[in-house]
């Protein structure tokens, strides 16, 4: 099959960021499908513009479209880089040829509708991903408050829902939000996870190397790995170091990322003093497993608001992955994950005191470090690998693809 995948924040692993999508689309090219990509020109994490218009990457065709480039401007600013990329994808997208299936993933919704758009004038079949429930959350956090843009994109939303040939998500949190909106529409689940391949050769030299670096030798390192922006309590994690810079001068917590609003949080640690929180760049995906590896422990945080129940966060495991221990101050979906794999310290989202705590008890236990650590690694290996899941998600497309050609 000739699978056309339109994503802005599509990332490859020599840049920063989830790469969710490539893993996958590396597999399906594997088991024999063309993988045809349409991203923007801008990296979504970082805000970089990339400097190639196309390059063939691992057999996957990726095109690199113009893009409105100042992303983390604000939210207006945002919002124009999204139309943009709606715009210009929709016109790439019909020029592609011998396209046997068109995949979509939201946020945003903009390129979701962009999506359906293509399959239904090429009469295709679309597979509509939902990645995060993109337009609640931003009403919950208080980014849509006008109620006519709030109804306008539920509008948005359900035509999207109703129009796709098949929904997925990847987390099973989703899935009654969802079908809330399309209750006779049945929502397939292929989960986040990892390619335990990126993990398989950790290099304890390699931390060190790491360590050196950035000097953070002969510190207790706490990494915060991933988006620096609204909805990920950066607030809370910076509370959590306040408490602890005296009782423990050698935690440093490690923000390593980009977003909205990384400028904001370093000029607050400037005017608090907060010498113990160190601001990392995004580095390439294909070094953060042995940067992970490199710290002692890792944090997954998000804003204290039940629709965050619903996440199953990339970086949670990756940080399994690298047999890493976590402290989870997410409730819900990836919660039960973590319990059941026994591989962190949930606290409550929004509680720093607690946060703290549980930093704290790891950097008194070096043996629950390691057993934690192992517990995850060999969890997330079993429940989460992106092959299988990859393989499952390849058998699923030929399934939809029969059933068109049978109607």
């Amino acid at each position: 099959m000739h699978i056309l995948l339109i994503h802005q924040a599509f990332v490859t692993p020599s840049e920063g960021g989830g790469t969710r999508h490539f893993e996958m689309c590396r597999y399906l090219v594997h088991m024999g499908h063309r993988v045809t990509v349409i991203t923007g020109e801008v990296n979504y994490l970082t805000g970089e513009k990339r400097n190639v218009s196309e390059e063939v990457m691992e057999g996957i065709q990726i095109y690199y479209i113009k893009v409105y480039r100042s992303i983390h401007r604000s939210i207006f600013h945002r919002a124009l880089s999204f139309l943009s990329f709606a715009a210009n994808s929709f016109f790439k997208g019909l020029r592609v040829d011998k396209v046997d299936l068109v995949w979509g993933t939201s946020p945003p919704l903009f390129q979701g509708i962009i999506g359906l758009w293509i399959s239904k004038l090429r009469r295709l079949p679309y597979v509509f991903e939902v990645r995060d429930l993109w337009l609640d959350f931003a009403r919950e956090l208080g980014v849509v408050t006008n109620s006519f843009v709030y109804y306008s994109f539920k509008f948005l939303e359900k035509m999207i829902y109703k129009g796709a040939t098949a929904i997925i998500t990847n987390s099973p949190g989703f899935v009654p939000h969802i079908k809330k909106v399309v209750p006779q529409k049945e929502v397939h689940i292929f989960p986040n996870g990892v390619d335990m391949m990126d993990f398989a050769k950790l290099d304890k030299q390699k931390s060190l190397e790491f360590r050196a670096r950035f000097g953070l030798e002969n510190k207790f390192v706490v990494l915060y790995a991933g988006n620096i922006g609204i909805a990920n309590d950066i607030e809370t994690i910076l509370e959590a170091a306040r408490l602890l810079r005296k009782k423990a001068p050698d935690i440093i917590f490690v923000l390593m990322g980009g977003g909205l609003k990384i400028e904001e949080y370093r000029a607050k640690c400037q005017e608090e003093w907060l010498s113990n929180v160190k601001f990392l760049p995004a580095q390439p995906k294909k070094v953060m497993p042995q940067i992970i590896f490199s710290a002692d422990v890792c944090l997954a945080t998000l804003k204290d608001i039940p629709l965050f129940n619903t996440t199953y966060p990339n970086k949670v495991f990756d940080y399994m992955a690298a047999s890493r221990p976590i402290v989870l101050a997410i409730d819900g979906a990836i919660r039960e994950v973590v319990e059941k794999a026994k591989c962190g310290i949930p606290v409550p989202p929004g509680d720093p005191s607690k946060l703290a705590e549980a930093v704290w008890g790891y950097y008194n236990q070096p043996s629950l470090i390691e057993l934690h650590g192992k517990s995850g690694r060999e969890y997330v290996g079993k429940h989460f690998n992106r092959e299988k899941i990859s393989r499952e998600f390849s058998d699923f497309l030929f399934s939809l693809a029969e059933q068109d050609n049978r109607g």
